[in-house]
């Protein structure tokens, strides 16, 4: 625990940011892991690497020898690594040296096309020429068949169990999620993340919110949902204070070419939570005790 006197810039140096985009893929980065890693040294604690298509698992193997930053790999289950893919989800996980993040479908999501126009949302890459797909034109990644889930889904959660990985919901919709978790906690899996519940094409009641909160789930907000997607600092201020801190992991979700790095992204994040009135130990709870639990960070 910190005293509310505690600057900011201090607690993001130990800050983990759980959600960090990174090419190359085909939507337009601002980072390769590399170049990522290098500019952020000795201003934050570590962060969890995403591409929605293809794992960086591989990616961040030779870093482990570096030091500095605690860096650790994902895998997204979108069409490009094969949709609900079990094998991908072990042989990432035998890759990696610390936890795998595992994010449930984003961009392929039957929730995120069916609510979208495009495969890839336009603000993601404004200002940047980018041949898109229209969501109509892409075959969804389904969870759940006659509201129970697929087998491939199950197999899935096998792996994360096996593994021991991190669960992450994607872009499903928060009743696939509250399907999929409940079946996830049966297996005996620990380590659960709502991805930006608040997020308007998923839009998670608040009540869901606390039950799996009190369930052992941790519930992210995202500097990304009030920088790109315009969701009020004071609405996401007020889900922190009614799910509370202790349950709440704040990331960035940049990697964006407009984006600041995740650094500044957290800082400026921070800083407007605190004139929401989120104190100091509240923000290093959400920065940095939450997400180094979750992770088994010492």
């Amino acid at each position: 625990m910190v005293t509310n006197n505690m600057k900011i810039k201090d607690i993001i140096k130990q800050a983990i940011d759980i959600h960090v985009h990174v090419g190359p893929e085909p939507i337009p980065r601002k980072y390769t892991v590399e170049s990522l890693v290098s500019s952020q040294q000795n201003k934050i604690g570590g962060f969890v690497l995403k591409n929605h298509f293809n794992s960086t698992a591989p990616l961040i193997k030779q870093l482990r020898s570096k030091g500095g930053l605690k860096v650790f790999g994902s895998v997204v289950l979108n069409n490009s690594i094969g949709g609900l893919n079990s094998e991908a989800v072990y042989t990432a996980g035998l890759l990696s040296d610390s936890p795998l993040f595992v994010w449930f479908p984003t961009i392929n999501a039957e929730n995120f096309l069916r609510k979208s126009e495009y495969e890839i949302a336009p603000e993601w890459t404004k200002g940047k020429t980018f041949t898109n797909r229209k969501a109509s034109d892409v075959t969804a990644v389904k969870i759940v068949d006659k509201r129970k889930l697929t087998k491939e889904a199950i197999e899935v959660l096998k792996a994360i169990k096996k593994t021991n990985s991190v669960l992450a919901t994607g872009h499903l919709s928060w009743k696939e999620s509250q399907l999929l978790i409940a079946e996830a906690l049966e297996m005996g899996i620990k380590r659960i993340v709502i991805t930006h519940p608040i997020y308007q094409k998923i839009n998670m009641p608040l009540s869901i919110q606390k039950e799996l909160a009190n369930k052992g789930c941790f519930i992210e907000q995202c500097f990304s949902m009030y920088a790109i997607d315009k969701i009020p600092i004071s609405k996401i201020a007020k889900q922190i204070k009614q799910v509370g801190a202790s349950a709440i992991i704040l990331s960035s979700d940049v990697g964006q070419i407009f984006s600041p790095p995740p650094n500044i992204a957290l800082q400026q994040f921070a800083n407007s939570l605190r004139a929401e009135g989120t104190s100091a130990d509240e923000l290093f709870s959400m920065l940095v005790e939450n997400p180094k639990a979750l992770l088994g960070v010492a």
